[in-house]
């Protein structure tokens, strides 16, 4: 009985053993090898990213000045006027003008949308408005003109003077506003 005994031991060691190497063989090395590869294609992989990333920095130190900031982006996207389309643009800015004028005593007799004109290759809204008021009218509204943070400049302006008690000033002026894309 202690041979048969041996023998089965034997007979389950050895299959453990055949098990254990069959698994090294089909399992464990592969993975192994996988693993390896892997760690490898990823240190090769940091280390190109390294080299962009000092190439990149090289690059802005060389030619910072040339840069542009996200400060500066935001700050001419805040110039920017919004609206899809040259009428919208007009109709922004119309209904800025018409606020502005109702809050300063300054007496819009008419506007009108003239046709659009170019500033290198970019559209430009124009509008014309003809107001009464006084010396103090014009020049808030000149003022307001000058503060707007947005890409709008008179283009033209007629100034007649009358000798009546308010509102002696009779201007006609166009806005010219820049139109752009943001798509």
């Amino acid at each position: 009985m202690s041979k048969k005994r041996n023998r089965q031991w034997l007979m389950g060691a050895l299959l453990a053993i055949l098990i254990i190497l069959v698994w090294w063989v089909y399992f464990y090395s592969p993975l192994q090898t996988e693993i390896y590869e892997a760690k490898e294609k990823y240190a090769l992989k940091l280390e190109k990213k390294l080299k962009v990333k000092k190439s990149i920095k090289e690059l802005e130190s060389i030619h910072s000045e040339n840069m542009i900031q996200e400060t500066d982006v935001q700050g001419f996207a805040d110039l920017i006027i919004p609206g899809k389309n040259l009428e919208e643009l007009n109709a922004v800015i119309q209904q800025k003008m018409q606020n502005f004028m109702d809050k300063n005593n300054i007496h819009l007799q008419k506007y009108q949308v003239l046709g659009p004109g170019k500033w290198m290759d970019y559209d430009i809204g124009i509008l014309e408005f003809t107001i009464t008021t006084n010396h103090n009218g014009l020049a808030v509204l000149l003022k307001y003109l000058e503060d707007l943070k947005q890409l709008v400049r008179i283009g033209q302006m007629n100034i007649n003077y009358s000798r009546s008690r308010e509102n002696n000033l009779h201007s006609t002026f166009r806005l010219e506003t820049l139109f752009v894309d943001k798509d």
